[in-house]
């Protein structure tokens, strides 16, 4: 399994928490630094499909964040990926609605940025 490591700087847990409520899947795990009431996320996942998820941790300030990251998920319908989508958008900074597939490619995709700077490229091959 292919999991991608996201890096926060002090949202990890809200951002794992927003993502388990908008494609209806699960926090996984939340593993503290240590026992104070502030610390940070060392590290966590969250599933978001029933084949796969994301970890990650606050452990990168944020200029040192990577320029680019895209996250690629199928999901199994036009419906759920137009929930997980309206969920993403909120407060996101870029957003471009559902787009077909080119002829002879059943579904689409549609691409969104969401409020904590990461890029989702969400496709259903079901239209």
């Amino acid at each position: 399994m292919v999991m991608p490591y996201l890096h926060f700087n002090g949202n990890c847990e809200e951002a794992f928490n927003f993502y388990a409520e908008a494609f209806g899947g699960k926090l996984e795990s939340i593993i503290p630094y240590d026992d104070s009431p502030n610390s940070k996320v060392m590290h966590g996942e969250v599933r978001l499909t029933e084949t796969g998820g994301v970890s990650g941790s606050d452990s990168v300030p944020p200029e040192l964040l990577p320029e680019k990251y895209e996250i690629l998920v199928h999901l199994p319908s036009r419906e759920k990926l137009e929930i997980v989508f309206a969920k993403l958008s909120e407060g996101a900074t870029h957003i471009s609605d559902f787009k077909p597939h080119t002829p002879g490619d059943s579904g689409g995709g549609a691409y969104v940025t969401d409020r904590y700077g990461y890029s989702w490229i969400l496709c259903s091959s079901v239209e």
